[in-house]
């Protein structure tokens, strides 16, 4: 079995949808031939740390190699949960964009480096797998090519120059970023990402490149065998997964609810709403005014092994993607898991990537994230196909080619190729 190093920035004990690629790639890996060994940083200060997954973590038990990260999280404290309100994050994030390039983990690049190099000495490993954001994790991996030859694959879960999550504050700014991009990728022997429009992005900055769509997906063990859950009570419920920010608001959709209720008012007693990942103080206060309170079940964080089971258990899962910059390339990872649920989904979303996988799943229903009549319109629906038992079936053959341990056999068969001499 050969050895890949792993080069990864959120990883448990750390939580969120940023950790469970590379974990899950991890857990199953060695079923096709390769022993991954993984090199991240301290969990440092982070927002959300998950035991689940740290558990799932042990139970492989996989190689991991922490080192101080010299990132300013790590100078907050080690695996100290940090909350912030909301104001203060946009200005952090603003300052940190401005004076931090390619990003606030920089810090982390050179330790990790220096001990990529020992690793792959001592651990005789043939190829790193680098996996991003944070894009420092990229640097690293171009590094160790420069220095050592070694097949790399750079992966990237978003846009790099062109990320819809990020605001240039100079002109400046956005060239040096595409200057690191420049230099960095193509020195990947490949370039993985998660979907087809990130792959023409990229490919129409790097069009020699050889760029690969590893898609993200949902693990089968993670959910129960039963798909229907334990459901325990007769409302339809509708749950979100994640957390609102920036111009990503529950609004449009409380205010549809509202509206379908007054003109309704024994909908009432018949839905329930669930938010799971925590609601910000002004979607609460937006809910008691609206006089939602009594129909809202606010979740807060929970780990991911509870927050599937949920999942499994709701009605209907919603997403909601607004109309940001290249929104119509954005697949949001919990898709996939809401994928596995089985369970149909409403998506507010504009047309793009998202609305062409879910017209695929067909277990689906969408409405323009900023329309509320066109919402009204299909949460009624929802309501209706719910009472005559007509929802649309999902198409499992299309869920199949997102299973996690499918996925981690494509990036063995990836790390083959690139090791082929040895």
């Amino acid at each position: 079995m050969k050895n890949v190093l792993f080069i990864v920035y959120y990883f448990p004990p750390m939580g969120g949808s940023g950790v469970q690629r590379p974990l899950k790639f991890v857990k199953y890996l060695r079923d096709f031939g390769w022993n991954p060994i993984v090199l991240c940083p301290e969990p440092g200060a982070y927002h959300i740390f998950d035991d689940s997954l740290h558990e799932e973590l042990l139970k492989i038990n996989v190689e991991v190699y922490r080192i101080k990260g010299k990132t300013p999280f790590h100078a907050i404290g080690n695996k100290k949960t940090i909350k912030l309100p909301n104001g203060v994050e946009t200005a952090l994030r603003k300052v940190s964009t401005f004076f931090w390039i390619p990003d606030n983990k920089k810090g982390w690049i050179e330790p990790a480096y220096q001990e990529a190099l020992k690793l792959i000495t001592k651990k005789d490993i043939k190829a790193v797998f680098s996996t991003a954001a944070p894009f420092s994790n990229l640097l690293i991996a171009a590094k160790l090519k420069t220095s050592l030859d070694i097949p790399v694959i750079m992966d990237l879960r978003d846009e790099w120059l062109e990320s819809h999550l990020t605001k240039y504050p100079t002109k400046w700014h956005r060239n040096r970023i595409k200057e690191i991009e420049k230099e960095v990728l193509p020195k990947a022997d490949i370039i993985t990402v998660v979907n087809e429009p990130y792959k023409a992005s990229f490919g129409r900055r790097f069009p020699v490149k050889d760029i690969r769509v590893l898609k993200q997906g949902f693990d089968p063990e993670d959910f129960p065998s039963e798909k229907n859950g334990n459901k325990t009570f007769s409302k339809l419920t509708f749950l979100y997964s994640g957390i609102f920010y920036g111009q990503r608001k529950p609004d449009l959709f409380l205010e549809a609810i509202h509206e379908l209720i007054k003109e309704n008012p024994p909908l009432r007693n018949e839905i329930e709403l669930q938010f799971q990942g925590g609601l910000d103080e002004e979607s609460i206060s937006l809910i008691e005014k609206l006089n939602l309170s009594d129909i809202v079940e606010n979740l807060g964080y929970v780990e991911h092994k509870t927050a599937v089971k949920n999942l499994s258990k709701a009605d209907i899962l919603w997403l909601l993607i607004g109309h940001t910059k290249d929104s119509e390339k954005v697949t949001l990872g919990k898709m996939f898991e809401y994928f596995g649920s089985g369970k149909p989904i409403l998506a507010l979303a504009p047309e793009g990537g998202t609305r062409e996988l879910l017209k695929q799943y067909n277990a689906s229903y969408y409405a323009d994230p900023y329309s509320k009549s066109e919402i009204k319109s299909v949460l009624g629906e929802i309501i209706s196909d719910y009472k005559n038992q007509a929802q649309p079936k999902v198409n499992e053959t299309f869920i199949e080619q997102y299973n996690r341990k499918k996925l981690a056999g494509e990036l063995a068969t990836y790390l083959d190729e690139i090791t082929v001499k040895e």
